[in-house]
């Protein structure tokens, strides 16, 4: 079969390498040295002269051809040697729009359209944009599928399709650990999901702002509430006037207060002491839902039990710092009973409102955790975010470490990205735990995972050192629930 092949350079050029050889191709340009430039790519048979010309174009087989593609990057000249090939009847005609804004002209003309800008762009953009797999047009460019890959901060997250309220638009297909399945309205996407949607391509923004987007979701993703214990006038410094910064500026929706009860305290004084406390506790929590409630027993015990039974989000406490022996243990014993109630736990120190937040860049399940609710908070608290990755020495960490290191904090400033948050990246060598204590004293919160075994109270980790060193407030948080 012939085919007639107007424009020897750009698409024009890379489609002759493409055709498949059952195509004797006949390759048209008025430029004779790209003509001659191609000639390693395929055979051919060359016809110089300008390929929206009848005449030349019937001196390239016109007549016999089963099918042309005007490629020159003119649009005026690809549309006439389009229309002199449909008069001639050829089967197969494509047009290559130089022009995207002109695409509408090809297509009044009765030919498929495509354009190498828009191409170029589809193909570049799945390479860049971390969410989005893959893209495609059809239905003469007039209908896009793309593909997605859901995120743990993507607005359809645990969704049911028949909740997306979908109007040009539809979810084809979802690729789900190698299984294929066909969406119905009770499926609910999950984190890691690959979902091919389908739609008008003019609805390309929204569909990608649905799929692709970001929200912050910390501590929602654990629990609705802020859980602290008030026992004294200092708690208002530190656990809760911070615990209630966290409610004004997170999507938390309510505040618990546990205190003692009345009934069970001595003397007189004491009582007014507290009775003083909530006035004040009244007062500073003006506008957010909050519950205060009394305890007979141990506050600590019953804040550690209080996610058992309500949907906590946080729980804040205290700490004091400290590096000597006993000082660990008694942190690492605290931070091992809060740490068993399974939801994140906020070590206070007063350092509220948050201006500057730093978490360790690390491509773990755990990381992850850590990394979401740091951009969470940085959003949610208009802070800055500085994503650091520590790397040992070259002799004991190997020359793949320091690449590593990089690759883990760019991930950390995509996934940022897509809620509008930047990542002031910090990659050094060294010991981690002294390079994160310099990088904590000039931060509000450190945020880190909450070791899935605890701290050792004999041998801790770097999370275990970090909590007697650093003078910023620590969020600890667990591995997002599933």
């Amino acid at each position: 079969m012939r085919a007639l092949l107007i424009g020897a350079r750009g698409p024009g050029r890379e489609l002759l390498s493409r055709l498949s050889d059952v195509w004797d191709v006949v390759l048209i340009d008025t430029d004779r040295s790209a003509l001659q430039a191609a000639e390693n790519l395929r055979e051919f048979a060359s016809v110089v002269g300008d390929g929206s010309s009848e005449v030349v174009l019937k001196r390239a087989g016109l007549e016999n051809a089963a099918a042309l593609v005007a490629a020159m990057f003119d649009d005026d000249r690809n549309l006439a040697a389009l229309r002199i090939a449909r008069d001639a009847g050829v089967l197969r005609i494509v047009g290559i729009a130089h022009d995207a804004s002109r695409m509408d002209e090809y297509r009044d003309l009765g030919v498929p359209v495509v354009s190498a800008d828009i191409l170029a762009a589809r193909s570049v953009e799945v390479l860049i944009e971390p969410r989005r797999v893959i893209s495609t047009t059809f239905a003469e460019g007039k209908a896009e599928a793309i593909e997605f890959r859901i995120a743990a901060d993507a607005p359809v997250r645990g969704k049911r399709i028949q909740e997306l309220h979908a109007g040009s638009w539809v979810i084809a297909a979802v690729l789900r650990d190698d299984e294929l399945i066909i969406p119905k309205g009770p499926t609910r996407l999950e984190v890691g999901d690959r979902v091919t949607v389908v739609g008008a391509a003019a609805e390309f923004p929204d569909i990608v702002n649905t799929f692709s987007s970001g929200e912050s979701r910390f501590p929602l993703n654990f629990g609705r509430k802020v859980a602290v214990v008030l026992d004294s006038a200092d708690d208002f410094d530190l656990a809760v006037g911070e615990a209630i910064d966290v409610v004004r500026n997170t999507p938390a929706e309510g505040l618990v207060v546990l205190h003692r009860d009345p009934e069970t305290m001595a003397g007189g004084g004491e009582r007014d002491g507290l009775g003083e406390l909530l006035d004040e506790l009244k007062a500073r929590t003006d506008g957010i839902e909050m519950s205060s409630r009394p305890v007979a027993g141990s506050l600590e015990a019953a804040l550690i039990a209080l996610p058992a039974t309500e949907s906590i989000g946080i729980l804040v406490t205290t700490l004091e710092s400290g590096t000597s022996l006993w000082a660990r243990r008694r942190i690492a014993a605290k931070v091992n009973r809060y740490g068993a109630a399974g939801v994140p736990v906020l070590l206070a120190r007063g350092r509220h409102p948050y201006a500057s937040v730093l978490v360790p860049a690390r491509r773990t399940v755990a990381g992850d955790s850590a990394a979401r609710a740091a951009i969470d908070i940085a959003r949610t608290s208009s802070a800055s975010l500085v994503g650091v990755s520590v790397v040992a020495a070259s002799f004991v960490s190997g020359p793949e470490a320091i690449d590593d290191a990089r690759e883990s904090t760019a991930w950390l400033r995509e996934e940022a990205a897509v809620q509008g948050v930047q990542v002031h990246r910090r990659v050094r060598r060294g010991n981690p735990v002294r390079v994160i204590t310099d990088l904590a004293g000039a931060s509000s919160v450190l945020v880190i995972s909450l070791p899935a075994r605890g701290i050792s109270t004999l041998r801790p980790d770097v999370a275990g050192h970090l909590l007697g060193r650093v003078g910023a407030s620590v969020l600890l948080v667990p591995r997002n629930p599933a």
